[in-house]
């Protein structure tokens, strides 16, 4: 009888939740299990799911407010407070909405990306279960959780009582299934293997505890996109993000060929701004072809674009709005591949760091030795050994596989 895998994504916006780890889970369907998909925004890559003949649940929300929750989150227990970890009641209607999913998909294996409570969930009904993510959305759970935003007076005592009320709020619902406490929230929210689809030099939370393991990125999923004469800068914007109109403008003065998606734009929008030099859709565009041809990636920091215009040699114009886009953008000016223009910098920035990074070799330097760094097969890697852990979670065997750490 084939096996079941459900995969689960609670937290978060955006594309980057879902559709990086569709190759997974295709190459899981290629070795006969039968996949679900429970999502956070069922919008989200829903033409290939539904050509893929995979059913799609809505992931239980949260739908509750909570006094007394910092509306700036400092790290990650902060945020699944917001998210039902505040209150035993709400956290149980949580676990229970996902448990009644599980009777009606039946998982082997439970896939969470960012959604502490399905991993709850699976924890209190035996399920086997992996996270898997970027650093960012797979963070440390062993001690407290690692910061996300500067370190502030005083916020050491509200990150323990953070900690404290996260662990007892757990640890009320087990008991409602007559289940044993947790002593921390990794006992019940790690599940079986943590696998990073990053590497460490991207990962906000590197070094790692045991058990988490760097596979790397995950080959990049092609959905189909439009095309036309390739552009020599790309770009991936949301108007909701910082500096989005600065960067469209300046994208217009350079008088270079680009590509600019905005997802959050009407077609008409798009085809009023556009030029013959500058084509701006609210659909996607073939990535993989404009990273192969272009000389600057303009984004506002998602994770999975970065890596992947890095791993092309691109560098980068970075728009960081969010705590994880501050933190990705952090990492890739240290490393010299790129340049970052926060909320709280003058629109004119935008333009001047585009002509720094289209006249500077040395940015496009940085970016090549990024991508010189890692083996040609780095993704097809990645797969396999993502394979092999949902394989040996979901049929445990004496004979561990080995965790290559970084």
């Amino acid at each position: 009888m084939a096996k079941r895998v459900l995969f689960g994504w609670e937290l978060g916006k955006g594309n980057g939740h879902l559709r990086p780890f569709l190759p997974l889970l295709h190459a899981l369907a290629d070795e006969g299990w039968e996949v679900g998909i429970a999502q956070h925004n069922t919008a989200v890559a829903s033409r290939e799911l539904a050509a893929a003949g995979w059913p799609v649940f809505q992931s239980p929300v949260c739908m509750n407010e909570f006094s007394g929750i910092s509306p700036d989150p400092a790290n990650h227990v902060e945020i699944y407070l917001g998210a039902g970890f505040a209150h035993a009641e709400t956290l149980l209607g949580l676990v229970n909405a996902w448990r009644a999913l599980f009777r009606t998909f039946q998982p082997d294996l439970v896939i969470g990306n960012y959604a502490p409570s399905l991993m709850l969930a699976a924890h209190a009904s035996g399920i086997p279960a992996i996270r898997i993510g970027s650093g960012f959305a797979t963070p440390p759970h062993e001690g407290r959780a690692p910061l996300i935003r500067p370190w502030s007076p005083g916020i050491d005592a509200r990150l323990d009582r953070a900690d404290a009320q996260a662990l007892r709020t757990a640890n009320a619902v087990l008991r409602e299934f007559g289940l044993p406490p947790v002593p921390s929230l990794a006992a019940a929210l790690d599940g079986d293997a943590t696998l990073l689809t990053t590497l460490p030099v991207l990962d906000p939370f590197h070094p790692r505890p045991p058990g988490h393991e760097h596979v790397g990125p995950l080959p990049q999923y092609r959905a189909s996109g439009e095309v036309g004469e390739p552009p020599e800068i790309f770009a991936s914007l949301l108007m909701e993000q910082p500096h989005a109109d600065a960067a469209l403008k300046a994208l217009a003065a350079s008088g270079l060929r680009a590509w600019a998606y905005v997802p959050d734009a009407t077609p008409d929008w798009c085809a009023r701004i556009s030029t013959p030099a500058l084509r701006v859709s609210d659909r996607p565009f073939d990535v993989p072809a404009a990273l192969a041809s272009c000389r600057v990636v303009a984004c506002y920091g998602g994770h999975n674009l970065v890596l992947s215009a890095l791993l092309a040699g691109r560098p980068l114009l970075l728009l960081p709005g969010t705590a994880d886009q501050r933190l990705v953008a952090g990492k890739v000016a240290a490393i010299g591949a790129g340049l970052a223009v926060g909320r709280e910098e003058k629109p004119a920035r935008v333009a001047a760091a585009l002509k720094r990074l289209l006249q500077e070799a040395a940015f496009t330097e940085a970016a090549r030795r990024f991508q010189e760094s890692q083996p040609a097969d780095v993704g097809s890697r990645a797969l396999a050994r993502a394979v092999a852990a949902c394989q040996a979670a979901a049929s445990p065997s004496p004979v561990s596989l080995k965790v290559v750490r970084s």
